[in-house]
């Protein structure tokens, strides 16, 4: 029997996709919570750009991250994890500036 030796130096994407995608998950509870909370509170008539920003930069994320190319196994799950993470970190950077802006202009 002959061992494959192609995939012996190839880097393992698996755990480092899965920290970011735990991560990921952990930095879109609040930006979620706090839509949700002015939805039920307000309707979402008013807050419909929001709610699809709140959708929309984890699919962004996602379809950026699908075309990204990493060699090794779950190369492209790192990609994935990848994209979703830094839309995790846009929504909690725009929380904070909407938080800032319903601070400052009362």
């Amino acid at each position: 029997m002959i061992a494959d030796s192609s995939g012996q130096d190839q880097h393992s994407y698996k755990p480092f996709a899965s920290a970011l995608l735990l991560l990921s998950a952990i930095l879109m509870v609040m930006p979620v919570r706090r839509v949700m909370i002015e939805v039920n509170e307000h309707g979402l008539r008013q807050l419909l750009v929001p709610v699809l920003v709140l959708v929309g930069l984890p699919a962004l994320g996602t379809l950026i991250g699908t075309f990204l190319r990493f060699s090794g196994p779950g190369g492209r799950f790192f990609g994935i994890a990848l994209g979703i993470f830094f839309a995790g970190v846009s929504l909690m950077a725009l929380l904070a500036y909407w938080f800032y802006y319903s601070i400052t202009h009362i």
